[in-house]
């Protein structure tokens, strides 16, 4: 089993790097979870008259997503600590392998792993460190952009032979299940904005672009990304501009900016959110979802440049960069040469 384990390894690794270099999106990911072990057969050993298979579990882990359906993933896996005759009997080490996932629907996934487990296990009053097989399964559920919720069991094959003082021998498999989160610093649904096609037809038609802006401290409270009353008045009426000034093929890009008050991730999490809400309301006013998309800028492009740099005071600095909280409608179409 020494010898396959490495080989289960060099695999994952293998595939690792073959995939890596047709990878599309930045979906880094870090998680954590907590749970149940079960040492299969410690009460069995010979000379065990009483004892705890069952132990609480954690885990911590990283990993990559290279697309909708393969990743990889390293991590720490704390398996518990049960006892034989009242002595301690534990298990921890290091996980790597390969995921395979199936999107089900909606929110939810399932996934496969495989891969091996580098554990070190003290009980029987001896020790033993090995590398073994590692397979898995479980459910995801997408929260957010940010959030998964997930459901995992594990099971190891061989992960300790133990050879006791009285001549007995212990083989372990172990499983553990686990509920955990995890946690995608980079990953956004963001739809980039498709170039309107132009005709060819003669005489050849004009692309025009139209570009409406609006004051955030209008739509929204500061720092949230909820529309308020007034903001939703205001984008009825807007709604009524972009159905007149709408071209042929029009297509509209939602472009959120925020102040530089407040960390940069915060800032950019805020202006995707804030063009999603406004993007939301106008497709239910009737624009076709498929014409618009969303971007986030967050504190870049400030339209007050360094006028504000003097202000301490958070009130008088939060009025002052109002011009710097928007969200603008980039509206691009084609238009017909009259003749």
């Amino acid at each position: 089993m020494m010898k396959m384990a490495p080989s289960l390894i060099a695999i994952a690794l293998a595939a690792v790097s073959a995939t890596a270099a047709n990878a599309a999106d930045n979906d880094w990911y870090f998680g954590a979870g907590a749970g149940a072990a079960h040492f299969n057969g410690l009460n069995n050993v010979r000379g065990v008259t009483h004892g705890t298979e069952d132990a609480a579990a954690a885990n911590a882990f990283a990993g990559y997503n290279f697309n909708d359906y393969l990743g990889a993933e390293l991590g720490y896996q704390y398996a518990g600590r049960g006892n034989s005759n009242g002595d301690r009997y534990e298990n921890q080490g290091g996980t790597l392998s390969g995921i395979a996932r199936l999107p089900v629907g909606g929110d939810f996934s399932l996934f496969a792993e495989a891969g091996a487990y580098w554990a070190h296990t003290d009980g029987l009053a001896t020790k033993d460190t090995k590398v073994s097989p590692l397979a898995g399964a479980g459910v995801t559920y997408r929260v957010n952009d940010a959030l998964d919720l997930q459901a995992r069991y594990r099971y190891m094959w061989d992960v300790a032979d133990l050879h006791a003082d009285n001549g007995a021998r212990y083989k372990s498999n172990q499983s553990i299940g686990t509920l955990e989160a995890v946690y995608h610093p980079f990953r956004t649904s963001y739809v980039a904005p498709v170039a309107a096609p132009v005709a060819e037809e003669a005489p050849a038609p004009q692309v025009v672009e139209k570009t409406f802006d609006l004051s955030s401290d209008v739509l929204f409270a500061f720092g949230k990304a909820s529309l308020k009353p007034e903001g939703q008045q205001a984008l009825d009426a807007l709604y009524q501009d972009l159905v007149a000034a709408s071209p042929k093929d029009g297509k509209a890009v939602v472009i959120g900016y925020t102040d530089r008050i407040g960390s940069d991730a915060a800032n950019q999490r805020l202006s995707e959110a804030r063009a999603r809400t406004v993007a939301d309301f106008l497709v239910g006013k009737g624009l076709p979802a498929s014409k618009v998309a969303i971007e986030g800028r967050g504190a870049s492009n400030p339209v007050t440049g360094t006028q504000c740099d003097g202000i301490k005071a958070k009130a008088q600095l939060v009025s002052c960069l109002a011009p710097d909280r928007r969200v603008e409608i980039r509206v691009t179409g084609v238009q017909e040469v009259q003749q």
